[in-house]
């Protein structure tokens, strides 16, 4: 993560919300960043399933992002070669990719249980190009910020007042280990 990185700034209890610089334009950061076919390269330990508006299986070619689309993440040791582990499903409702003229790019995503439940989401805000050192002082570098928060509690019998901190804490984690990955990922050129 670089210096230019957001502290995590929770704005109640349990909320995780961390901001980071990426050396891409906001299309494309929003294309890698919140389209969750693409969490199992820079997530650790996740995969994806995706679900029609049936509820059935879909391949992921097949499954398209928009307000209205279910999936589920699921985490684990060795969740990525298709064992068990922790599912967390979820619905977009709110799907707004970066406009011209610099408009900020938004997603939101229900959480729907069966463990977790609250909101999360991805927003990618475009900033002015740099140039890079003198290698080549001429050449612009687009740039975002992308910010992505958490604020979900464990479902069951417990409240949400216990569960949420305990859950932020992981997530928090969780979001910074993945922002490193990302960033390696874009270092080789995605």
């Amino acid at each position: 993560m670089t210096a230019a990185d957001g502290p995590s700034t929770p704005a109640r209890p349990g909320r995780v919300e961390l901001t980071h610089v990426l050396p891409l334009d906001a299309e494309r950061a929003f294309a890698l960043v919140a389209d969750v076919r693409t969490h199992p390269r820079w997530v650790p330990l996740s995969r994806g399933t995706f679900h029609g508006a049936d509820g059935s299986p879909l391949h992921a070619t097949a499954w398209k992002p928009g307000v209205g689309a279910e999936f589920t993440m699921v985490s684990g040791p060795f969740a990525p070669q298709g064992a068990p582990g922790f599912p967390d499903r979820m619905r977009i409702t709110a799907w707004e990719p970066p406009g011209p003229g610099g408009q900020a790019g938004r997603a939101t995503y229900l959480k729907l249980g069966p463990a977790l439940l609250g909101e999360a989401g991805i927003v990618v805000v475009p900033l002015a190009a740099h140039h890079l050192p003198a290698a080549t002082p001429r050449e612009p570098v687009a740039r975002c910020a992308v910010t992505w928060w958490e604020d979900v509690y464990l479902a069951g019998p417990l409240p949400r007042s216990m569960t949420a901190p305990l859950a932020a804490r992981v997530l928090d984690l969780m979001i910074r280990l993945s922002l490193r990955r990302l960033d390696r990922i874009v270092a080789r050129g995605l």
